[in-house]
């Protein structure tokens, strides 16, 4: 099951990660009302529009006077209008960015109908809305977008002028999904659930005059639907999404059977977003990875996660959020070592990632393209559109991975090989659509960004399915992570890969939405496959390019990440194998080809940082700063310059001049940001050392042409 915060670290989650208007939920329960008929949270108002489900909670003699505001944490709260709550005789209340507070950081990620798929809202209610007493409280589903078939209603409570919470937490109680039951438990409907999961004609979505589509459910999701028994999905929500693409109920009672009679592993929910890092996760069984740590290890802000990389334990974290100075002595440069094995997985961020229903494409490629899909080596690399062993041609992967040579061909780095060649199969397909200056619009750039989705989710399945994500080993040597994925498909399915550009024809019809799905999937390919210290050349993650994002994202939302932004970092300096020294050009360490320590110090970046205390950035910027030259003074300067073509990589100015800089030459402005003058001397020897081999090998390797694009100013490379 997603990872709960237990013990010491639970008291800390609880300072992080509950608002102070609600802290009081730990300790209420002097000041509640006896419990009486228990809610079972979720609740899940799914079906047709207009779908309206109630609940009742008693309110403390004396307390319904005190009572301001409902606050709510919603799983689907896409767009202005979707849900209306009525509590009592009170009017339906409307939910949009106008109606409700948002809580941050779903705020500043555009609220309803930006990035997040769950959000935290306070909704101001009437005077005397509530009684004392029973009080019943309505969500309704107003309507659907043609996209949503609902929402659930994971948390609330009602609030008083000073944000004290008034239900007491005993009041509510979590459904088990591991006490659900097929709908239908007799063999014959569960069999033609199958038969209707692979085979049954579906509709687009709900709306009037809908057009049929030919993708099955299974084309979109996983092909044996293991990702709605893995991310347990009620019966209800399968019945009702049946309902919304054309079937009939009876039909979507035999789906859902099916459903639940698989022998998989269930550990997720709808709204935990998949691979959400957290304190505890690679403890776990393998098999509970992709269920993530769950929502409760979302951060509300950013500057938390300092504490998990300094103080891994989670010891001392919760002091980093409103004074740094307990952090300060923990910061050595052992953290950023380029050496050393940061986990990602363990260190919990603020950004929520995609939930599973943003990794399912709303348009099939077949759907998409046409036989230009059916006929691509993208859909025969996969093993056929429509998926049966007579049509997988032993080229697929999907044939590849169920092959009794499975071991030697991870070892033998060819299912890394033919990852790559499905992604470069993708590029093919979409090459005429995408390339030439196309004239962008919502309909292409929801094509082709679901296209990208579609690898991904294929990707997962096949994962899943042959047991791949604890084999990284095998592959990549005792320095690579004991849980990764083989490939940069999660790269690949950013917007900026194709290069759907931020606005209208963007995700989410805005260049705020765009640029969050841009960060959210370079940020899972940091935590499937950072490099396992093992990159080739830029690959598998464009570092300097990936981390000047960073900046993309500050500019929409205006929240800084210096946290989540050092992570990406380290992760950077580490993706060199220690073994292999700079005269290996595609492999080893090459300071002027990655991220440099300028990036704590450069003008353009100083916004990243304001978060953090004056002394905190100081020590974080020698630690990096030291680190970087003790990796560079590892080896004898003229093994910089042994044998092969210049260099020919120079970032453009628009990252923020955070890579293939002379950093010496910014001594001065580590001097003034409070570094320690002896680090600074050593940096200009080091640079002054460096300069004079140069001269004599007559070499460059700062200067000539660069691969990627500048943010906003070119095009965007596909990983």
């Amino acid at each position: 099951m997603p990872l709960q915060p237990v013990n010491k670290l639970g008291h800390v989650r609880a300072k992080m990660q509950v608002p102070k208007c609600l802290a009081v939920l730990i300790a209420l329960a002097a000041s509640a009302a006896p419990v009486g008929a228990v809610v079972t949270l979720p609740i899940e108002v799914v079906g047709e529009n207009g779908t309206t489900v109630s609940v009742v909670v008693d309110v403390p003699a004396g307390r319904a006077r005190e009572i301001r505001s409902l606050w709510m944490q919603v799983h689907g709260l896409g767009y202005a209008g979707m849900v209306s709550v009525q509590v009592n005789a009170s009017a339906w209340l409307r939910l949009d960015n106008d109606t409700v507070a948002v809580q941050e950081p779903g705020k500043s990620y555009g609220g309803i109908g930006g990035g997040f798929s769950t959000l935290k809202v306070t909704l101001p209610l009437p005077a005397d809305t509530a009684v004392t007493g029973a009080n019943t409280i309505r969500f309704r589903f107003n309507f659907s977008n043609g996209v949503a078939s609902g929402f659930r209603v994971l948390a609330f409570n009602f609030l008083t002028l000073d944000s004290s919470a008034v239900l007491a937490p005993n009041l509510f109680a979590q459904e088990e999904p591991r006490t659900w039951e097929p709908p239908l438990s007799d063999a014959k409907s569960i069999r033609a659930g199958q038969g209707l999961w692979q085979a049954a004609p579906l509709k687009a979505n709900n709306l009037p005059n809908a057009p049929a589509i030919r993708a099955r459910c299974a084309d979109c999701h996983a092909h044996d639907g293991r990702d709605l028994k893995y991310f347990n999905f009620s019966n209800a929500s399968i019945i009702e999404r049946s309902r919304f693409h054309g079937l009939t109920y009876s039909e979507g009672q035999q789906i859902a059977s099916y459903i639940r009679s698989l022998p998989v592993p269930n550990p997720g929910r709808p709204w935990n977003p998949p691979y959400q890092p957290g304190p505890g996760l690679d403890a776990q069984p393998i098999a509970n990875w992709a269920a993530g740590a769950g929502l409760s290890w979302v951060l509300e802000n950013d500057v938390d996660t300092l504490g998990f990389i300094f103080a891994p334990s989670g010891e001392r974290a919760r002091q980093v959020a409103s004074d740094s100075s307990p952090l300060v002595p923990l910061i050595t440069r052992a953290a950023f070592h380029p050496d050393g094995n940061l986990n990602p997985r363990e260190i919990p961020i603020s950004l929520q990632l995609p939930d599973w229903n943003h990794w399912l494409p709303r348009v099939h490629p077949l759907d998409a393209w046409g036989a230009a899909f059916e006929k691509s080596d993208f859909s025969a690399l996969y093993g056929s559109f429509r998926l049966s062993s007579s049509q997988a041609t032993k080229a697929s992967l999907r044939s590849l991975l169920a092959s009794p040579d499975l071991t030697e061909l991870i070892s033998s780095s060819r299912i890394a090989v033919n990852f790559d060649k499905w992604t470069d199969a993708r590029r093919s397909l979409l090459k005429p659509y995408v390339e030439r200056k196309p004239n962008w619009s919502q309909d292409l750039g929801s094509k082709v960004y679901s296209t990208q989705l579609w690898e991904l989710v294929k990707t997962w399945e096949m994962t899943q399915e042959f047991g791949l994500e604890g084999r990284g080993r095998e592959l990549f040597g005792p320095s690579g992570e004991p849980r990764t994925w083989f490939n940069a498909i999660p790269a690949a399915t950013a917007p900026a890969a194709a290069n759907i550009p931020d606005g209208p024809a963007g995700m989410g019809g805005s260049a705020r939405t765009n640029e969050y799905f841009d960060a959210a999937w370079y940020e899972l390919q940091i935590l499937l496959n950072s490099g396992n210290h093992r990159h080739r050349n830029r690959l598998p993650v464009d570092w300097v390019y990936v981390i000047g994002q960073y900046l993309d994202l500050y500019r929409e939302t205006q929240r800084p990440e210096p946290a989540r932004l050092l992570v990406a970092v380290i992760k950077a300096m580490q993706s060199a194998d220690p073994a292999i020294g700079p005269e290996n050009r595609a492999q080893g360490w090459r300071p002027n080809l990655n991220v440099d320590p300028t990036i704590m110090i450069r003008e353009a970046w100083a916004p990243m940082f304001r978060p953090l205390s004056a002394d905190a950035k100081r020590a974080l910027t020698e630690a990096l700063l030291a680190a970087w030259l003790d990796k560079n003074l590892q080896y004898p300067v003229t093994q910089y310059f042994t044998g092969g073509a210049p260099e020919r990589y120079a970032p453009p100015a628009a990252l923020g001049g955070i890579s293939g800089g002379n950093v010496w030459e910014a001594a001065p402005l580590f001097t003034a940001a409070g570094v320690n003058p002896g680090v600074v001397r050593q940096l200009q020897q080091w640079g002054t050392a460096f300069t004079d081999v140069a001269a004599r090998f007559q070499y460059s390797g700062t200067t000539g042409s660069n691969r990627a694009g500048a943010p906003k100013s070119g095009a965007k490379p596909d990983h």
